[in-house]
């Protein structure tokens, strides 16, 4: 994955334990809230998070910005997964 640096370090590496902390945090976040509109606004926030991460990790500066903008992508992958199944319980929980 030539252009795409964080999903590719993610499937070969150990970063995976960054995901579970987002998706653990925005789930619990998304659960709190009980909206479908404000789920959604951070399910697009952090969908935009990631691809400012994704996009910004392809022009090599030095390896610090690289680690940082790792993480954040990679929590904001979990973030994203996390508030899409929010969403997901909230549309259910209201048509119970």
């Amino acid at each position: 994955m030539k252009f795409l640096p964080i999903l590719d370090e993610l499937f070969s590496s150990d970063s995976v334990l960054f995901l579970v902390i987002g998706l653990a945090a925005s789930v619990v976040i998304g659960m709190k809230m009980k909206d479908t509109r404000k789920n959604l606004i951070a399910f697009i926030l952090t969908f935009a998070l990631y691809a400012v991460c994704e996009a910004v990790s392809n022009v090599h500066t030095n390896y610090l910005a690289e680690i940082i903008l790792l993480i954040a992508g990679t929590v904001s992958i979990g973030g994203v997964i996390g508030f899409l199944l929010s969403l997901a319980v909230a549309v259910w929980r209201k048509r119970r």
